[in-house]
């Protein structure tokens, strides 16, 4: 990953959306897409969203762009045969956005990428018996000239390339999906929207 670390400094405890730090991502990568969605959660979303000692504030979830024009996709052993998605991955508490990027590429696809662009910022309310939890996802644009690497962990299964306007489909799929991971399928598909929308020529932009 190139680049340098941003300068904002914020409490060590940092919110969910700060202000500043968006307007420093904005004047170095461009202004996202911003929206905002009222998600009912099912139990299986609750389970994870409404846990008091949650040690993230939000996440990031990156588009990288191969020489082709290709999306890299990753797939995991518990998905639909299927089914693929963006990579993502959480932003620590006391993380920037910025720092959680770099971390969480390296750690996902050990790539060597550049940032392109700030292609979106999505806050989500869920909702669940009355009460509601917020988060928020950061996406970026990147590009690489590698071929990712699955990690370690295990927990990737595989990468598939696809391209941006394949993305539409993949929502479909997502929002389709049966069992306990339906409310899982239909919250995710929205950020895959916005990078459908970023690629293939939303009015919003």
């Amino acid at each position: 990953m190139t680049g340098q670390s941003l300068n904002t400094v914020l409490s060590p405890t940092r919110p969910m959306i700060c202000e500043t730090e968006v307007r420093e991502l904005v004047q170095r990568y461009g202004a996202p897409l911003r929206r905002t969605f009222n998600v009912q959660a099912d139990e299986y979303i609750r389970a994870y969203r409404w846990r008091h000692n949650s040690d993230r504030r939000a996440e990031v979830v990156f588009a990288i762009q191969d020489p082709t024009g290709k999306i890299w996709m990753h797939s995991k052993a518990h998905y639909p045969a299927h089914l693929c998605r963006l990579p993502s991955g959480g932003v620590c508490l006391d993380e920037s956005i910025y720092d959680a990027l770099l971390r969480e590429v390296d750690e996902e696809t050990a790539l060597r990428v550049r940032v392109h662009r700030f292609v979106g910022l999505i806050e989500y309310r869920f909702h669940h018996s009355g009460s509601v939890v917020k988060f928020a996802s950061y996406i970026f644009h990147l590009c690489s000239q590698e071929q990712p690497k699955l990690p370690e962990s295990g927990e990737i299964y595989a990468f598939r390339a696809i391209l941006p306007s394949q993305l539409q489909q993949l929502t479909v799929d997502m929002r389709n999906m049966m069992g306990d991971r339906r409310g899982w399928g239909q919250w995710r598909a929205l950020a895959h929207d916005l990078v459908y929308d970023y690629f293939c020529g939303s009015p919003e932009r």
